[in-house]
């Protein structure tokens, strides 16, 4: 098969990571095409050969350069003839919808909450473009169940996030030695160490997880993610900027949490899950869906809820159950072997219909 990834921004996060994690696992048979905006930051670790388009800069607004950009990608499918189109992010998924044969397109949704609580205004053109895709990927229950709600019902299916498995890897040969001597020297001084992989924006609630570390400051929060240097933090508080594969850094942490105003499935989280860590997270998204109070809690966004539940976890034995039913529940549900068997399956079926560009 022929297959288009097309997504509206390159730097590390959430669907970036789905889209590099899904072409490892696709056959070699396939060929496969990213076309992307921004820098590329996320593709440059892949291993599998695949064809890199940059489309236009890093922009996720909607502008009038959109307009250019549907021609770019219209010469695009008319040269390469693409068997699947696979679309990421609000943006993507219209205007890719708008210009690729609906017959061929799969369109991800990670997190509707963005569009159905942050910017609603966009709605209506999920709806308006509901029926120009062969499917619906809906990336936790609590997704299709929105979808559902709203309308947008036909061909949609539900596809679990999935990441690879790193944590029999050689993890100290991907550490940066500056990164790893702070994370060792903030362990020496504190009895235990609560983590956080995200980048900082209206979305996360960083300001929460601040509120969090003023309450215990016996342990100490890192924040690993933010782009911006920023000062005037409790002294238990250390945000230690962008990295390259971050989840080498969760080997680390006692207990993963995830502060957040909305969600799809969050990668982190599941990457926490895979190295055996607990998790405390906002109760948002399909969050509740992964953690089931034996691998972590989803909860209110309030302080003290938060800090309730890291208590618990770090109780006598109980983060050592805990940190086995963490890692079962990954190897469980959220598998990259077990995403690629679901995008493959949906992939195969559009394909075998014969309905190209």
């Amino acid at each position: 098969m022929k297959i288009f990834q097309v997504i509206t921004v390159s730097e590390f996060g959430g669907a970036q990571s789905v889209v590099a994690n899904l072409i490892e696992g696709l056959s070699d048979d396939d060929e496969v095409f990213i076309l992307y905006g921004g820098n590329g930051e996320a593709w440059k670790h892949l291993t599998k050969k695949v064809h890199l388009i940059k489309i236009c800069e890093h922009r996720k607004e909607a502008s009038l350069k959109d307009i250019s950009l549907a021609f770019k990608l219209l010469r695009l499918r008319i040269k390469c003839k693409p068997d699947i189109v696979h679309l990421h992010s609000s943006k993507m998924g219209a205007i890719g919808r708008i210009v690729f044969n609906p017959k061929t397109i799969v369109y991800s949704v990670h997190g509707f909450d963005s569009i159905r609580k942050a910017f609603r205004k966009f709605l209506i053109v999920e709806k308006l473009l509901k029926n120009r895709v062969a499917k619906i990927v809906g990336v936790s229950q609590y997704d299709v169940n929105c979808l559902q709600e709203e309308g947008i019902f036909r061909n949609v299916e539900l596809v679990y996030n999935g990441v690879v498995d790193h944590k029999f890897d050689n993890l100290e040969a991907l550490e940066d030695s500056n990164l790893k001597n702070k994370i060792e020297g903030i362990k020496n001084n504190y009895s235990k160490l609560i983590m956080c992989v995200s980048r900082i924006s209206a979305q996360k609630k960083f300001d929460l997880f601040i509120d969090i570390a003023k309450q215990r400051t016996e342990y100490a929060f890192v924040w690993i993610g933010n782009k911006e240097i920023i000062s005037d933090l409790p002294s238990n508080v250390f945000c230690l900027g962008e990295t390259h594969a971050a989840y080498v850094y969760l080997k680390y942490a006692d207990v993963f949490i995830l502060p957040s105003n909305y969600e799809g499935l969050p990668i982190s989280l599941l990457e926490a899950l895979s190295f055996g860590i607990p998790v405390v997270a906002s109760n948002v998204g399909g969050i509740g869906e992964v953690l089931d109070g034996k691998n972590g809690f989803a909860v209110e966004n309030d302080v003290q809820s938060f800090t309730e539940k890291i208590d618990y976890v770090l109780e006598g034995t109980t983060n050592e159950v805990m940190r086995s039913e963490a890692r079962n529940s990954y190897l469980r549900n959220f598998t990259i072997d077990k995403m690629v068997e679901g995008y493959t399956s949906i992939f195969k079926a559009i394909y075998n219909k014969g309905n190209r560009s």
